[in-house]
């Protein structure tokens, strides 16, 4: 009897599962990422040899950051939106090494691209050149470990003035 009850139990919660599991909406890739338009996908193509190429370069900044605002600071030294795409936004989510460097490719999390596709095609390319340039960033020694260990979250927008 005791056996019988926990086998009704292991089939029940099973059942169960599974019609969970299938009243649960399916998006597809196209569905459940609506931020990663044709510009984005196509700068991406287009960027990524050429601006993420692992050389040895030296830090672009001369004193090293020790705060996270510092490293803001330091990564937006290299931004400047092109003209005419007021409005645009894009946020990067990347790591950095010990070093400075990036860690991979950043990826979009989020954006909002305003006028042609011309044009946002170049608020993204201006972004990802930013984001290229400006690294490897130079740190002090302790604060290296703090970024290194850390998913940073940058956000790229035209039309406002960072300090």
């Amino acid at each position: 009897m005791f056996h019988a009850n926990v086998a009704q139990r292991q089939k029940a919660r099973s059942v169960m599962q599974r019609a969970h599991f299938a009243a649960k909406p399916r998006l597809s890739t196209a569905q459940a990422k609506p931020w990663l338009g044709s510009s984005i996908a196509m700068a991406f193509a287009l960027l990524m040899p050429a601006a993420f190429a692992q050389e040895a370069r030296p830090p672009v900044n001369a004193v090293p950051v020790g705060t996270m605002d510092q490293l803001g600071k330091a990564l937006f030294a290299c931004w400047a939106p092109p003209p005419g795409t007021e409005g645009s936004e894009i946020t990067f989510k990347f790591g950095l090494t010990a070093k400075g460097e990036l860690r991979g490719k950043p990826l979009a999390t989020y954006s909002v691209l305003k006028g042609s596709e011309e044009r946002q095609r170049a608020f993204v390319e201006a972004a990802l050149l930013a984001l290229s340039r400006c690294t490897p960033v130079r740190m002090t020694e302790q604060f290296a470990r703090v970024a290194a260990s850390r998913v940073l979250i940058l956000r790229f927008a035209s039309g406002e003035r960072r300090t």
